[in-house]
């Protein structure tokens, strides 16, 4: 069944590595407290290789190779597993079947499977040179305090949490302590953004650059312009909500960086320059519906995705101005892509606000904080509503636990996806039933 499927098998996939990762983030040597117990373990090892940056123990309590378990776990996430997998065979010179390229295929979101190993090829490269560079840039941000060694090594941890949109960092409070380092949050928020903004994405604007393409698709012109409309329009309406609050009396250049970078870590990353609890509970809202649309599709970050919104936007203003088809950029949107990405809304509304109703109830959080750690679970972000380093899962039992948990799988493989792993597609009929009204 599951070789049929590839879908099936990246779900599984991820399943097996989770599970790799708990095993290892319980023995002595991972912690200097002693072992992890199960649940804790699992949630850490899922909320590292889905790249979501939750915490229910600080990482300082890991030993190093506790921590270099979580960044492992971090870099095979967010890249995938499957992609690991392939880079490890082209390493040495083995050639993908056709199934491996179909899987390939399926868990970065490329169109076409006959190019899929010059794609992966481009798209491995690109990644590792932008967190060599990341790691380069913020290591002058931390050797003047650490030294060299551990400049270097909490340069490299950062570059690939940012890059990968995971928001693990090595600090507990995050980064709050440099939230007007210019270097640091720009070099961060570049490793967000262009880990986001998904892979087809990236690889179309290199051979457009190259000239081997003369236009950019669709999807990427949507993917731009939405991403871009999200940044600053959330920046502003954060700075708007905030300037009289916790953004107060810091001067505006200072308070459009923290804004800026608030909005951009928001929808996906999980780092913070401030503390969220002092936040007002509009800006927080804010933040749910902007970790609710998340990323780009193809991309390390979750979310529902941007062109998702995008498309169900388009939909709602085509319909209520009087237009039969979706259009964006003078062409048409498929009615299947219309329809899916009202099926993907709709379906992550549901999973949230159920889970936040139960979390509301069983752990007796307030709901909007329960609201916000399903979202940023779902969504794979990583912020949370919490007095204390940790997030607020940290303080849940252990059914709040595993709920966080599976809420952070379902989001890293996608809901749908998920849905499609679990149940068969039925066969379409070869005819048409009669109609029928439903008023509304």
């Amino acid at each position: 069944m599951i070789k049929k499927n590839p879908i099936r098998s990246i779900v599984f996939g991820f399943l097996i590595v989770i599970l790799m990762g708990a095993f290892l983030l319980m023995l002595p040597l991972s912690s200097k407290d002693g072992n992890l117990d199960i649940v804790d373990a699992l949630f850490m090892s899922t909320s590292a290789t889905c790249v979501t940056g939750l915490s229910v123990i600080s990482l300082a309590k890991l030993t190093l190779f506790g921590q270099l378990v979580i960044l492992a776990l971090i870099q095979v996430g967010g890249f995938g597993y499957m992609s690991m997998t392939s880079l490890i065979f082209l390493t040495f010179k083995k050639h993908l079947s056709y199934r491996d390229k179909l899987i390939l295929k399926e868990a970065l979101s490329y169109p076409e499977i006959h190019s899929i190993t010059g794609f992966f090829k481009r798209i491995m490269i690109f990644a590792v040179m932008c967190e060599i560079v990341g790691a380069f840039l913020l290591f002058f941000v931390f050797y003047p305090k650490m030294g060299i060694e551990k400049g270097i090594y909490y340069a490299i941890f950062h570059s690939i949490s940012a890059f990968n949109n995971a928001g693990f960092s090595l600090f507990s409070n995050s980064l709050v302590g440099y939230r007007y380092d210019l270097l640091l949050n720009f070099t961060i928020m570049a490793l967000i953004v262009v880990g986001g903004i998904g892979f087809v994405v990236i690889d179309e604007l290199y051979l457009f650059k190259k000239g081997k393409i003369r236009y950019l698709s669709l999807h990427a012109k949507t993917v731009l312009l939405s991403t871009a409309v999200l940044i600053f329009s959330a920046a502003i309406l954060i700075y708007a909500i905030e300037r009289d609050g916790i953004l107060a009396n810091h001067g505006f250049f200072k308070d459009m960086l923290v804004s800026l970078f608030q909005s951009i870590t928001t929808r996906t990353a999980g780092f913070n320059t401030v503390d969220l609890s002092y936040m007002h509970n509009s800006t927080l809202f804010l933040f749910v519906m902007l970790m609710f649309i998340g990323a780009s599709p193809a991309s390390t970050g979750g979310g529902i995705k941007t062109t998702t919104a995008a498309v169900v936007f388009l939909a709602m203003y085509s319909y209520i101005s009087g237009e039969k088809e979706v259009v964006a950029f003078k062409r048409r949107i498929p009615d299947e892509t219309v329809y899916k990405s009202f099926v993907v809304m709709v379906l992550s509304f549901m999973v949230v606000s159920l889970s936040a109703f139960v979390l509301s109830d069983i752990e007796k959080v307030g709901f909007l904080a329960a609201l916000f750690e399903s979202v940023s679970a779902l969504s794979t972000v990583g912020l949370s509503i919490s007095k204390t380093s940790l997030s607020l899962s940290a303080g849940f039992n252990d059914f709040g636990k595993l709920l966080i948990t599976l809420l952070m799988f379902v989001g890293r493989v996608g809901l749908f996806s998920f849905s499609v792993a679990l149940f068969r597609k039925k066969v379409l009929r070869s005819y048409r039933l009669p109609e029928g009204r439903i008023f509304v």
